[in-house]
Formats: C-alpha cells, sequence, structure tokens
C-alpha cells in the first residue's frame, strides 16, 4: 500500500523540524531519552536540504519505508556512499568523528536514526 507524505505525518504524529524534514523521538511518552540517546523517525522529502553534519557519537540508521536512504560519509578514511533501500531492515552504523548527509532518492523516505541527541535529538 502507498501513502502520501501527510498520511505518514499524521499516523505517526510527526512535527516540522526546523531544516525542512519531518520527525518525532520514539518511546514514551514522547520520547524517552536514556543516557543521552534516543530513537527517532525522520521523514525526508527531497526538498530537503542534505547538509553535511559532524557526527558525535556512533548513530545507527535505517529506511523504514517510502524511497532508498542515500547516506554520505566522509572521514580521514574519504568519502563513501551508501544507499539503505526501504524495508530491507538493513542498519547502517555511521562512525564517531566523521561527517554525514542524507537525502531520499526519488521520493519521500521514512528513516530511523539512534544516536545521541544532537539539538532537538533528532538530527
Amino acid at each position: 500500500m502507498d501513502f502520501t507524505v501527510e498520511e505518514v505525518i499524521d499516523n505517526l504524529g510527526l512535527r516540522a523540524l526546523g531544516d525542512g524534514a519531518w520527525g518525532r523521538v520514539m518511546g514514551e511518552e514522547g520520547g524517552a531519552v536514556q543516557n543521552g540517546v534516543v530513537s527517532a523517525y525522520r521523514l525526508i522529502t527531497t526538498e530537503t536540504p542534505c547538509d553535511w553534519r559532524v557526527v558525535e557519537a556512533e548513530e545507527l540508521w535505517t529506511a523504514y519505508m517510502g524511497a532508498a536512504l542515500e547516506l554520505e560519509l566522509a572521514s580521514e578514511a574519504g568519502v563513501r556512499l551508501e544507499t539503505l533501500t526501504a524495508g530491507s531492515g538493513r542498519w547502517l552504523t555511521v562512525p564517531e568523528g566523521g561527517w554525514i548527509r542524507t537525502r531520499a532518492i526519488g521520493g519521500w523516505c521514512l528513516a530511523g536514526r539512534i544516536g545521541p541527541v544532537q539539538g532537538d535529538g533528532l538530527s
């Protein structure tokens, strides 16, 4: 079954983020934070800017539904490009100390992120 962006936002209770994406911390009562780590939904569209940001501590990323999720990772070892197919169940570990940027390929992607609290916890 295909969902629209609006249906995903409404059904999951996502909120607009400052960078053009949508998100919500998962867990008890709007998002329990344990040991400074959160698990969050992040809805990325083709209009969401894909700016670089520093990875302060190891993160895990997956693509739940929609389009594929592209993660570009930069570190002292170089730049690598990974693509996660939505619904594959595959998680990608993003190591601490590098840079990352994400984008949806060909539509919107509901992604999942487990990692340290950064800003609104949904980075």
